[in-house]
């Protein structure tokens, strides 16, 4: 588990780092220069693996929570666990032996992997906090191999293996958590005794269970050189792990070369790349979480579970990604990631901080793309989505649904910012409005008259606004439809709104303090609508056109200069436009 939640002595600025790990510091929105994400249906990279959707404590202590319809839409693929901050300070509170401390760890441990088995996900046993090294344990323990003395440590890990067969589960021993950090080992990573305990703790586990998965060093960053200076030792002592494991990999893509080229530069074949806990605490948002995981989707790594911060260890929130039970943003962020099936695509970012993973189901007729970004920028990418497969057209053509996830907490779920329908290589604007949010497109066939939803902010693409001068921009507005509000209160102020189609519904405001405005297609006659209403509808239709002949139109939206006689005030406030 990271040591910014168990202990503090390993970070600098300790205090501001446990603030921030209970009330996250806000992200500052970044000016974004408008660029464009390239999505190629065309290519096949692979099938996806779901790395990524995995956590550190996620489960309650007996594996039961969460309930399954939020597990099961999740395709959770991994989880890691030892009891850590359960009464009783494990084998160590026991007096080092196999006492009742030590066994409500085990229990707790085999009882999540039961659970997440039925997943067909894997689980990290954190040796570690069987043994009671969580930061809880006292300052006079005795760590294993002190002096050389590996004798306990062995009948230990004697005890943990033959309580994993007698389950009946299958797990990969996560020997020692973040051993670079005294709170979890003093003595520190590739010290002469952290090497006498992970050859005894390696040696032992595969005598025993000799098909069994192993995972090391597990240390707390990225640090090649460490890494290198283990794997070193570990070749030379015949104790290579199953999974080269590290801790916040800060660019997933880059390390995993990097941990891959110091494998072959050993002459070591066949390990898998781990990274266990990622996600600092200020990094816990949809966005960027979004980009972690399209990072991940394409490094080669094989496991890697998002860490915990606030709730450790046994609430069973998903590492609070579930708020009282609730999906979150980040939440909404797994389920769409689970919804990447069937075929890898090729993704060209341009260097840009967002970037997204993206894949082609056949069997489904459908193709979905996830988009998130490390920087926290804000305004317009363009998602350029190139050689539709024919497979993917319904009779109308192919529809392009954008929907927002809010890093919001709760949230009942994303908000569809536009729906459109084309028949060929196409670019779709995507209005990033925050720098915490992340995006999902879903490309399905479309069939029949679809209505076609189009957010206020959404300012270029086939349908959208335009606003003159004097209108200005709420966000954070929780009942309208993506949270934001384009408004005017001077008279005469003009804004627009451009749509190929044969009918528009405009959503605005009703309110106490609400003025009128004057609506006008395609030039005829200007029709006054009064907006004022005793009490508060944000996001109703407040209009709709007549039908008229299929075609690209225009609605002019004028503020007006009268006002009911019970209104406060002259505002308008345009929320979203239906298209159909």
């Amino acid at each position: 588990m990271t040591t910014s939640l168990l202990t503090t002595s390993l970070l600098a600025a300790a205090a501001l780092l446990t603030a921030a790990a209970i009330v996250p510091a806000p992200q500052i929105d970044q000016p974004r220069v408008d660029h464009t994400v390239t999505v190629d249906l065309g290519t096949s990279l692979g099938a996806p693996t779901g790395v990524g959707s995995g956590f550190l404590y996620g489960l309650s202590q007996d594996g039961s929570a969460p309930a399954d319809n939020l597990l099961g839409p999740l395709n959770v693929k991994s989880g890691r666990g030892g009891g850590a901050r359960i009464d009783g300070h494990g084998w160590i509170g026991d007096g080092m032996t196999a006492g009742s401390g030590y066994r409500v760890r085990v229990t707790s441990a085999l009882d999540q992997a039961r659970r997440l088995s039925g997943y067909h996900a894997s689980y990290d046993l954190l040796v570690s906090d069987l043994f009671g090294a969580d930061t809880t344990q006292p300052s006079t323990t005795v760590y294993p191999c002190t002096n050389g003395d590996c004798s306990n440590w062995t009948r230990f890990i004697d005890q943990v293996v033959g309580d994993v067969k007698a389950s009946g589960l299958t797990v990969n021993y996560d020997v020692w958590n973040e051993p670079d950090g005294t709170a979890f080992w003093p003595a520190g990573l590739n010290s002469p005794q952290y090497f006498q305990m992970w050859d005894t703790a390696v040696r032992e586990i595969r005598r025993l269970a000799p098909n069994a998965s192993i995972m090391g060093p597990s240390q707390s960053g990225w640090n090649p050189s460490q890494l290198g200076t283990f794997l070193d030792h570990a070749k030379a002592a015949g104790t290579v792990p199953t999974y080269l494991n590290w801790h916040f990999s800060p660019h997933p893509v880059q390390d995993a070369q990097t941990a891959q080229s110091l494998l072959s530069a050993r002459g070591i074949s066949g390990v898998k790349l781990a990274d266990n806990e990622y996600l600092f605490s200020g990094d816990q948002h949809a966005g960027y979480q979004a980009w972690y995981l399209a990072e991940l989707a394409k490094s080669g790594i094989s496991l890697a579970d998002h860490a915990i911060w606030t709730d450790c260890c046994v609430t069973g929130s998903l590492d609070s990604t579930l708020v009282n039970g609730q999906p979150t943003g980040q939440w909404w962020v797994y389920d769409a990631y689970a919804q990447i099936t069937g075929q890898l695509v090729s993704v060209d970012n341009g260097g840009a901080s967002a970037d997204a993973v993206a894949a082609k189901d056949q069997s489904l007729r459908r193709a979905t793309v996830l988009l998130g970004d490390s920087a926290g920028n804000t305004g317009t990418i363009t998602l350029s989505l190139k050689n539709l497969p024919s497979w993917l057209a319904g009779s109308s053509g192919i529809q392009v649904a954008v929907q927002r996830i809010p890093d919001q907490n709760p949230l009942s779920q994303p908000i569809t910012v536009s729906t459109t329908v084309v028949t060929g290589d196409s670019s779709v604007p995507i209005p990033w409005s925050s720098g915490t949010d992340a995006y999902f497109v879903t490309l399905s066939p479309a069939n029949g008259p679809i209505t076609q939803i189009v957010d206020g902010t959404v300012t270029s693409g086939p349908n959208y606004f335009q606003y003159g001068a004097n209108w200005g921009q709420t966000n954070g507005v929780s009942d309208m439809y993506d949270g934001t509000a384009n408004w005017s209160y001077t008279p005469g102020s003009v804004a627009q709104f451009h749509f190929t189609g044969s009918q528009v519904a405009l959503h605005a405001v009703r309110d106490f303090d609400q003025g009128q405005m004057l609506l006008s297609l395609d030039g005829s006659p200007a029709t006054t609508l009064d907006n004022y209403a005793p009490s508060r509808n944000a996001a109703g239709v407040v209009w709709t056109s007549p039908k008229v002949a299929n075609g690209s139109h225009t609605l002019t939206i004028t503020v007006g200069s009268g006002q009911n006689p019970a209104s406060a005030g002259r505002n308008i406030a345009i929320d979203r436009a239906d298209v159909s």
